[in-house]
């Protein structure tokens, strides 16, 4: 039994407490390039980015999703791009997906009983829109998997029940099987909180890292959600045969993978829950500074923090506390 703890994250080399930001981080240079070029007010690189990813799904969706992120900040670079090229199949998914991103702003992230209605009248509308252009979209662009997983978002949001989702979900993988941000997506209507139940939930997460190498993580993003609803399930064997098949994934083919960064922080709570301390400062140290994950709003019992830089930092500490030295 160690009697001292472990050196901190600064003695290990890692980026100091000081220097951790959450502002969004993106690891693809081209997409960040897009990004600030889209807030600059040019859309040229977006546009040329979007259509370069025809055929890399996941990318082309992770793209579309941060692009969209962009125009709820500013959005007169896809205004200008809708109107240059009417009828766009790229300017059209990724107008499709601001609205989703827009109506959960004027949302918000509470539970529902939480939520007003000044809050829920704008965002059905949003999210009714975005139906319509994503359908537009599926229709510009047949063999595009990103508009059906706009549409698995707002069937989500508009509460569409089993038999519509099944076809929008179908028409997804049909076209896409092992899509990514799809399975995301879909992993959150089947929560408890939404439209599922914990048995849907973690069957469904399972059949999906059953598929393809990819959707390893499912089950620890599954489990993530369970621990928000107060489940105990980290130590189960369940997390345990998750852990074992993502952590191979995360650190080698999946490594540049779009959604590998979020992945880690579910890992970490994973494998922190499991002390598997030297394991979670690997994965800490493959993030450097970035806490801009979902995950990192929340304290390691999983309920909700409000700084998620100071969350990372506690929960890195801890992580160096209890690992080896050499770790």
């Amino acid at each position: 039994m160690r009697l001292l703890p472990g050196p901190g994250p600064a003695a290990r080399g890692m980026v100091p407490d000081g220097e951790l930001t959450a502002d969004p981080h993106y690891a693809d240079p081209e997409l960040a390039a897009a990004v600030a070029a889209a807030l600059a007010g040019d859309w040229h690189p977006a546009a040329g980015l979007v259509a370069a990813r025809h055929g890399d799904w996941d990318r082309r969706t992770a793209a579309v999703g941060a692009l969209a992120t962009a125009a709820t900040t500013e959005r007169q670079w896809l205004r200008d791009w809708l109107a240059e090229r009417d009828g766009d199949p790229d300017a059209t998914v990724v107008q499709a997906e601001t609205f989703v991103a827009l109506a959960w702003q004027r949302r918000g992230s509470a539970r529902a009983r939480l939520t007003s209605r000044q809050q829920f009248g704008p965002f059905f509308q949003l999210l009714e829109h975005a139906r319509d252009t994503a359908w537009k979209a599926a229709g510009l662009a047949e063999a595009d998997p990103t508009p059906w997983a706009t549409l698995v978002s707002v069937a989500t949001g508009l509460e569409v029940r089993y038999q519509p989702f099944d076809g929008i979900w179908s028409g997804l993988l049909v076209r896409a099987a092992a899509h990514r941000p799809g399975h995301d997506r879909a992993l959150r209507y089947w929560c408890p909180k939404w439209h599922g139940t914990e048995e849907r939930l973690l069957d469904f997460a399972s059949g999906a890292a059953a598929m393809a190498p990819s959707l390893t993580p499912m089950p620890l993003r599954a489990a993530f959600e369970m621990a928000m609803e107060g489940n105990p399930i980290w130590r189960s064997r369940y997390v345990q045969e998750a852990l074992g098949a993502a952590l191979p994934w995360l650190d080698g083919e999946g490594a540049q993978h779009p959604c590998t960064r979020e992945d880690r922080g579910y890992a970490i709570y994973a494998l922190h829950h499991n002390g598997r301390h030297d394991e979670a400062v690997a994965q800490f140290r493959r993030l450097g500074g970035h806490a801009d994950g979902y995950v990192w709003h929340f304290t390691t019992d999983v309920k909700r923090s409000t700084d998620p830089v100071k969350q990372f930092a506690a929960l890195r500490a801890q992580a160096c506390r209890h690992a080896s030295r050499d770790a």
